[in-house]
């Protein structure tokens, strides 16, 4: 219930290949995960961080969210709503503040100090709340996707994400007011048939919207796109070159630029890509093992991935992820060194109806010493990791 702590009990172990410290913060007992990658899960101070975690009262499976305290392992329960969006949540800058969205509908703004809750938004009765949705930098506005009831049905495996793709349905990218005399008013950016997904502010250009053509990797022909949020403008990020795909595109913190995935289909290499959203230049930063999710430090100078498999082949279900590289890896950019710094060794698979739940989605903390991600590697339930960086010498 709302408000509920729990004692949990750190495990610390080096890593059996680096030597790395690895701290495993929640219990095997409960289903538990992070956040997605790009959505602040730590407080300022580095000390407390949110996670989805699977401790009732409704059944399986239902996660709320939960506030952890680093310091002296006791998790507080946020949330006790059915259907919390546990992936798209996140902090406010200010620490005040828990937003996520419940129920594909309703978009919450709970208050740290109290747990008491704000309906800010509530998503018209035929249309969906889809996927993470994303503040500007001051938080004062949000930019989501909203799919079609007409369209919608659940994405609980990854045929049914393919399924989706090819359903063709009728979206809309829109912002909505957080603050002020306008809170909770939607202005439609813009309105298309075809699936579209991870719209995303630039840091500190609240001018400057990102998303995506959402859909299997291999059918994807220009995944990333811009606009301005007065809907001008539309724009494409970069066309795919033959046999390219691109994914699990993000803002460098700092916005000063996107960094995003790139791999071919006859290459085993993949490659950390940059592009500039106002000359639309991409270049190769680059080359690394196979890994999925990306994440950097505030200018970018550092990057964290989770290594993956090949993509899979099957044209049924293109994007399942695939077991293979099983290390987090570290990519010093100003240093020109790429390391393993843990292993993750997630089994990548659907679990409890849930595409992500086993995804590490690897972040750094905020003072960029160690790298947090979630996933299946003990037996049990899916945890939460704590990496250190630097091996102990």
């Amino acid at each position: 219930m709302k408000a509920t702590e729990r004692q949990f009990n750190f495990v610390t172990t080096a890593d059996p290949d680096t030597g790395a410290r690895v701290t495993r913060l929640t219990p095997l007992t409960h289903t538990c995960h992070r956040n997605y990658f790009y959505q602040k899960c730590f407080t300022n101070d580095g000390r407390k961080l949110i996670f989805g975690g699977e401790f009732g009262p409704h059944p399986s499976p239902n996660w709320n969210y939960h506030l952890l305290d680093l310091d002296t392992q006791v998790a507080t329960q946020l949330t006790e709503g059915v259907g919390e969006n546990t992936f798209g949540g996140f902090l406010s800058p200010d620490d005040r503040f828990l937003y996520f969205v419940r129920a594909e509908r309703h978009l919450i703004r709970l208050d740290l100090s109290d747990l008491s809750e704000t309906t800010v938004y509530t998503t018209d009765s035929d249309w969906v709340a889809y996927g993470t949705w994303v503040a500007n930098s001051a938080c004062t506005k949000m930019v989501g996707i909203e799919i079609s009831a007409a369209d919608w049905f659940p994405l609980n495996t990854w045929e049914k994400f393919n399924e989706m793709f090819h359903q063709k349905p009728l979206c809309r990218l829109f912002s909505v007011d957080l603050v002020g005399p306008r809170q909770g008013q939607r202005t439609v950016i813009l309105e298309q048939r075809g699936w579209l997904g991870h719209p995303q502010y630039r840091p500190f250009d609240d001018h400057t919207v990102a998303y995506c053509h959402e859909g299997p990797h291999d059918l994807i022909d220009a995944r990333m796109w811009f606009i301005n949020e007065d809907g001008t403008q539309q724009r494409c990020g970069k066309t795919h070159e033959a046999g390219e795909s691109c994914t699990h595109e993000f803002w460098v913190p700092d916005g000063s630029a996107m960094i995003y995935v790139s791999y071919r289909h006859d290459s085993p290499d993949r490659w950390i890509c940059r592009l500039d959203p106002v000359t639309l230049k991409n270049e190769v930063l680059t080359v690394m093992p196979q890994c999925s999710h990306l994440m950097s430090n505030h200018d970018g100078s550092l990057i964290v991935g989770d290594g993956c498999g090949k993509a899979s082949g099957d044209s049924s279900a293109s994007n399942a992820m695939l077991k293979g590289d099983p290390y987090l890896h570290l990519f010093d950019l100003k240093a020109g060194v790429t390391k393993p710094i843990a292993r993750h060794d997630s089994g990548w698979g659907v679990y409890k109806d849930n595409r992500q739940v086993t995804h590490p989605h690897p972040s750094f903390t905020p003072d960029e010493k160690r790298v947090l991600f979630s996933c299946d590697k003990e037996p049990g339930e899916p945890a939460l990791y704590l990496a250190d960086v630097e091996a102990p010498a």
